[in-house]
């Protein structure tokens, strides 16, 4: 990429027209000349910095003209600006007044020498005020503040080139020798004007954009979503634990095993559920990630008006998206999963203290429109059960 000021000039379609009218037996490699043609006088590219540093800045204090800097024309032709004059004559006016004083009773005029030429010429204060300004230099800086700037981008392949059009069969800028050599119509490849190619892909850039931020957001919600449920499975394990504790704490002499068991099993139930809801987290954050760094890069690209970069980056999007979109069954389905403490009648499980108690799972609807259509699930856990799967 260079910076570059640009002038267009673009060819008269009424001698374009007269042309096609004239003759309409032109061979399809006539045509692709005639392109060509076109194509040499499309631009003239200008290295602003080199442009600037020749004629719009003083080669004394190298600060660009301006209102403030005026550029002077010295009777050598060459031009400084206003301030350097005068600095050069302040200096030549404080050495003659560092001399003897029968040089000081001379005139007041002194000797300059050009910066450029070293020619010299006598002036006087009130003749240095008098030095024509160098209109070229203003019409210069007049042409560059109302010329538009912007970024040209070089073919990578064929050296100093730069990407004016666009191919669509192979989605990738190209320069006017890759649309004679490599990209030709006549070898199936459709080239088109790069700015065309802009109004035409613009709009699907930024559909493209839109989707991806609609994307995010509701990947950022429902990560929330689950950071919620975290925190309700928490407070319900404490509410459980709670519980479980007030009721052993009137049998603790003969529930104490069967209370650590059931403890256990708590504790494995929630830790499991966590880890589905953790490792769900974990991907919604990794996706969302991944769309706010292309999001990210493709505006930049977008701003920046890196055509190239602009499509790869796009095509990188849509394969990384052509896969089913991302299901959190807590969120979308609006199913949570709970767990509760099934608590039978303490007398009669004084008999049966060895299986007393079990932990229940319940996946319930947490909107409206999911509890209307959707019963409950439920599961019980039992310390027997996990023991026996531990085993097998």
């Amino acid at each position: 990429m260079a910076s570059a000021k640009a002038a267009y000039f673009e060819q008269e379609e009424a001698h374009l027209a007269s042309g096609k009218g004239s003759d309409c037996s032109l061979s399809k490699e006539g045509e692709q000349h005639g392109s060509t043609t076109a194509l040499n006088k499309r631009s003239m590219v200008l290295d602003e910095e080199t442009f600037e540093d020749q004629f719009l800045r003083c080669h004394v204090c190298k600060d660009r003209f301006s209102p403030a800097r005026m550029p002077k024309l010295l009777p050598c032709h060459h031009s400084f600006c206003s301030v350097c004059i005068t600095t050069l004559y302040m200096t030549e006016t404080q050495q003659r007044q560092n001399l003897t004083p029968a040089f000081r009773a001379m005139p007041s005029a002194v000797t300059i020498h050009c910066p450029a030429c070293r020619a010299s010429f006598v002036t006087t204060e009130e003749n240095l005020q008098k030095l024509p300004t160098d209109h070229r230099v203003v019409q210069l800086m007049d042409f560059v503040r109302h010329t538009d700037r912007y970024t040209v981008t070089f073919c990578s392949k064929h050296r100093l080139q730069p990407l004016n059009f666009f191919c669509e069969p192979c989605v990738k800028p190209v320069c006017r020798d890759c649309t004679v050599l490599d990209h030709k119509e006549s070898s199936g490849h459709l080239v088109m004007d790069l700015e065309e190619a802009l109004n035409k892909y613009t709009p699907v850039l930024d559909s493209a954009i839109h989707e991806m931020e609609t994307e995010s957001i509701s990947l950022e919600e429902k990560r929330v979503a689950l950071g919620t449920a975290l925190k309700a499975l928490d407070k319900q394990r404490q509410e459980l634990l709670e519980q479980l504790h007030t009721t052993f704490n009137r049998l603790r002499q003969t529930l104490m095993e069967r209370e650590k068991d059931l403890e256990q099993l708590v504790h494995k139930e929630v830790d499991k559920e966590k880890a589905k809801l953790d490792e769900k987290c974990q991907q919604l954050s990794a996706r969302r990630e991944t769309l706010q760094d292309h999001t990210k890069t493709l505006k930049t690209a977008k701003e920046d008006c890196n055509v190239e970069e602009m499509f790869r980056i796009h095509q990188e999007v849509r394969d990384y998206r052509a896969g089913p979109p991302m299901k959190v069954r807590e969120v979308d389905d609006g199913l949570m999963t709970s767990f509760s403490i099934n608590m039978r009648d303490e007398s009669l499980m004084m008999s049966r203290i060895g299986n007393f108690g079990d932990l229940t799972s319940r996946v319930e609807a947490t909107c409206p429109r999911v509890r209307s259509v959707r019963p409950f699930t439920m599961r019980s856990v039992s310390s027997s059960t996990t023991s026996s799967t531990a085993h097998h």
